[in-house]
């Protein structure tokens, strides 16, 4: 692995994604433009075209939930996170760090629109920002609709290599789905998402 000069540190950043962003065909619309095939909005992308250097993984010490009604996602909750620390690492939501340029994350941050005015340092990586955002305030919980929740599970496949069984046991307790998603459902989304990549 190539060893970054102080200079080319400050260039970079570490983007968490922890929602749909997770997928990184989704995630890629952000720089690229474009639209994901499960749902989203028609991504402008950003004027630096270049792909992410790398990808890792991350526990992220805050916990997720679904909100709000997403015209680009069948009106269904999107993700968030709490805008406070969580104590208990059970809790804690899987992240997935994208290595941009400082640029194209202040881009990305645009795209993702107002909702998403809490911006959250989670420290450093190889001496390079890590920031993930999610809202200064709690969201109105809503059900997120078919497409996040496949565009999500897919993300989890990709990020940690999770199994069907464990992407449904992490996501069955967050809120948005706990009470508002029959599990049996939850399941046969989560099963038809590779069948259907």
């Amino acid at each position: 692995m190539k060893l970054l000069t102080d200079r080319e540190k400050k260039q970079y950043v570490w983007y968490v994604g922890y929602g749909s962003n997770l997928c990184e065909e989704r995630f890629l619309c952000y720089i690229r433009g474009g639209k994901f095939k499960w749902g989203g909005s028609l991504a402008n992308g950003c004027r630096d075209k270049t792909p992410p250097e790398e990808s890792r993984p991350i526990w992220i010490p805050y916990r997720l939930y679904f909100a709000e009604k997403s015209i680009y996602w069948g009106n269904g909750g999107v993700a968030f996170l709490y805008p406070h620390r969580e104590p208990d690492k059970n809790d804690w939501t899987v992240g997935r760090m994208w290595k941009i340029t400082r640029n194209q994350y202040e881009e990305v941050k645009c795209q993702e629109g107002s909702w998403y005015d809490n911006e959250i340092p989670l420290g450093e990586e190889d001496g390079i920002p890590i920031y993930t955002f999610t809202s200064k305030r709690i969201r109105p919980i809503c059900k997120p609709s078919e497409g996040y929740l496949k565009t999500v599970a897919l993300g989890l496949m990709e990020t940690i290599n999770w199994t069907n069984e464990e992407i449904f046991q992490y996501l069955k307790r967050k809120d948005g789905i706990r009470d508002q998603m029959n599990e049996d459902e939850l399941l046969k989304i989560i099963e038809s998402t590779a069948s259907s990549n």
